[in-house]
């Protein structure tokens, strides 16, 4: 089968590529995932956090134009500017205003609240002995994911892009100056959930089906490292669970609020009437695990909680869900061509940031499949050259990764 264009993940990185270029006047653009719909895909297990207080400039930029189309399609995506809260504690103070100073340098909406002026906004949060003070960005907030997600694949449809179901994608090379990719076909989900375990057992059972394209977009997040190995001296990708944790508190509810961090890390917002929280842990091990610690709970949530309100210490947890981040070496994606290839193209591996900078990373890549060349963002720090050639310390670690 030929095509023009074939993206490979139709998460919502995928699906915001598919919506740009196709608005961009792409045509015969063809999605490809082995789990449409499923449960496998990240951007149906985030916290559903949108901000711009990022480190990095090209964090901040892709954020930033993201949001800027948020803002237009409150109602449809279900975007709340509700606001993010930072704590930091004593002892975190030089940390925090400089990270303060240089959003307020790009201007961005956030302002430093004192102690006294966080729990006149956030009345609950009545132990603050440790605090020093906090960052509030006003123009932050939350939002539904999953309606984003339908959003762009609609608008892409009705464009006349097609969104492919149930195909598992086993590699991706170059030939003749196209693009080619070797894929096959299943008939359910758990058949698609199975090929992680062993893809070539399902190539063998099903049978190769090749697709040729003038160019192929790897979107694949946290799987895209299985499909780049044969392109890399080192595939640089870890897949890395990140737990959640749904639950109610006794005669309490934040609806009116928005994400709060704390100085433990532990996040929580309102969500559906009861409050959503997470907590990145160190060490944790890479692999495709979706499962939560039973104690996850209990040991890690529940405590900070109860440490910084008397309205959080009676707590009852409702479920838990564990979704993939998929880790870079600087915990930034990767954004450009694969080094050595003409027509092979990424863009995955965001971090856990994919839903709040999917249109920015969307503009980014568009433009240089279209045009050749960054216009509006300049997302060359983003390719995996960087790690390649040694220039990588150029993009530092996220400190306020969550």
């Amino acid at each position: 089968m030929k095509v023009n264009g074939i993206i490979i993940g139709a998460g919502i990185i995928g699906s915001a590529i598919a919506y740009e270029l196709s608005r961009q006047g792409m045509s015969d653009l063809h999605v490809i995932d082995p789990d449409l719909e499923g449960p496998l895909s990240s951007t149906e297990r985030n916290a559903g956090g949108v901000r711009h207080l990022w480190q990095q400039p090209i964090n901040r930029e892709l954020s930033k134009h993201s949001i800027a189309l948020f803002e237009k399609l409150k109602t449809e995506i279900g975007f709340n500017q509700t606001g993010y809260l930072w704590l930091f504690g004593k002892g975190e103070e030089k940390a925090g205003k400089e990270m303060l100073a240089r959003t307020q340098g790009h201007n961005l909406s956030y302002e430093e609240l004192s102690v006294s002026e966080i729990r006149s906004r956030y009345p609950f949060l009545d132990k603050t002995d440790d605090l020093a003070f906090a960052i509030f960005g006003a123009k932050d907030g939350l939002i539904n994911s999953n309606s984003l997600k339908q959003y762009y694949r609609t608008e892409a449809k009705k464009q006349g892009v097609i969104f492919h179901d149930r195909h598992v994608v086993h590699s991706m090379l170059e030939k003749a100056g196209k693009a080619q990719i070797t894929l096959s076909t299943v008939t359910s989900d758990i058949a698609a959930q199975d090929h992680l375990k062993n893809p070539e057992s399902l190539l063998k059972k099903s049978g190769p089906i090749t697709w040729t394209a003038d160019f192929v977009i790897l979107a694949a997040g946290a799987w895209s490292r299985e499909l780049l190995i044969p392109h890399l001296t080192h595939p640089l990708i870890e897949p890395i669970r990140r737990q959640i944790i749904l639950f109610k508190a006794e005669n309490f509810h934040m609806n009116e609020y928005g994400m709060i961090v704390d100085t433990s890390r532990v996040y929580f917002h309102p969500e559906g009437g009861n409050i959503l929280a997470g907590l990145v842990l160190k060490n944790e091990k890479p692999g495709f695990n979706f499962d939560v610690d039973p104690d996850f709970f209990e040991s890690h949530i529940w405590p900070a909680l109860y440490e910084r309100s008397s309205s959080l210490e009676k707590l009852k947890a409702i479920t838990g869900w564990g979704g993939l981040y998929s880790y870079t070496p600087d915990t930034s994606g990767i954004l450009g061509k694969v080094p050595g290839a003409q027509t092979l193209y990424e863009c995955h591996s965001f971090t856990g940031r994919g839903v709040m900078q999917s249109y920015g990373a969307a503009i980014a890549l568009s433009e240089l499949i279209l045009k050749k060349q960054f216009q509006t963002i300049d997302a060359s720090c983003l390719s995996r050259d960087r790690f390649l050639t040694g220039h990588s310390e150029e993009l530092l670690p996220e400190g306020l990764h969550i």
